[in-house]
């Protein structure tokens, strides 16, 4: 179709797509095909006509694709941990799961390491993920770290995603060097209010680009054959050829030498368990496909 502009969401608000194209940002709508589908995500680049009333008439393909939060085309991802709320990390390695699976960059940022136990945290976050994983401890209150957490991200296009109160926004108003984002506090229970209500996009001066995503508790990683999961946790890799059974799925099979450097203290224990639950739970899923 002739005529057409080509930019990218930036954010979404309330059925209004808002798309920047040539330094500038227009609100539009999206013809029905693709409101009905649901198929816009913050990230997405389409071609927009701007003749009238802004419309966007097409979707183009996507290099990566998060669900929950609904986000494409970003290079990377930054998961942000805190000692409060208490951090999930089943969350965080089902996070991790989709850098390995489309390719992206993977930080896990240890927020607030301006209080007590976060040196504790650090050390189990780099001894659990530092392999294959940037680990960077930060206080947006202080602004440790952020220099290193900007140099890592520099001109590329990051998600931010974690809990609800671990302080995404307050380390965006620290990245930026200004109040841009609204902060909150923790509620009753540890639990975080939502403080960020949708996914958007903010470009620093440098650059680089950052999607801040809702906080949440919970993230399912897209429906795949769990036999195939296994192949998603890089440090199971130097270990694999200890295994006796070929396509070893290292939960209950006997000779297997991922569980063996378990056992050996080679690979942290609650990190296996945890894939061991995330197997359990994508078979059970898997079962049930055309249920």
């Amino acid at each position: 179709m002739q005529g057409l502009t080509r930019g990218q969401i930036i954010k979404e608000s309330g059925g209004c797509f808002y798309v920047k194209t040539d330094g500038a940002v227009y609100p539009c709508s999206a013809r029905g095909k693709l409101r009905k589908k649901g198929e816009l995500y913050v990230g997405d680049y389409v071609d927009v006509d701007l003749s009238g009333d802004p419309v966007i008439e097409k979707l183009l393909p996507r290099d990566s694709m998060l669900t929950r939060p609904y986000v494409s085309n970003i290079e990377g991802i930054a998961v942000v941990v805190a000692v409060e709320p208490k951090p999930d990390f089943l969350l965080t390695d089902k996070l991790i799961v989709g850098c390995v699976q489309q390719q992206l960059d993977a930080i896990v940022c240890v927020n607030k390491s301006d209080l007590k136990d976060s040196e504790k945290l650090f050390c189990k976050v780099s001894d659990e993920y530092g392999a294959f994983a940037k680990v960077v401890g930060v206080s947006a209150a202080s602004g440790d770290g952020i220099a290193e957490l900007k140099a890592l991200m520099r001109g590329r296009f990051f998600c931010l995603a974690g809990q609800s109160a671990v302080g995404k926004s307050s380390l965006i108003n620290a990245l930026c060097g200004d109040g841009l984002m609204r902060t909150g506090e923790l509620g009753r229970h540890m639990r975080g209010r939502h403080t960020t209500r949708h996914v958007e996009i903010i470009e620093l001066a440098d650059g680089t680009r950052i999607a801040d995503t809702c906080g949440f508790s919970r993230y399912d990683i897209p429906l795949f054959d769990p036999a195939t999961l296994e192949s998603y946790y890089v440090d199971f890799d130097e270990y694999r050829s200890g295994c006796r059974f070929r396509g070893c799925t290292h939960t209950v099979e006997e000779c297997c030498g991922v569980k063996e450097a378990v056992e050996l203290g080679k690979l942290p224990k609650e990190r296996y368990m945890r894939y061991v639950q995330l197997y359990d739970e994508m078979t059970k899923r898997w079962e049930k496909r055309y249920g």
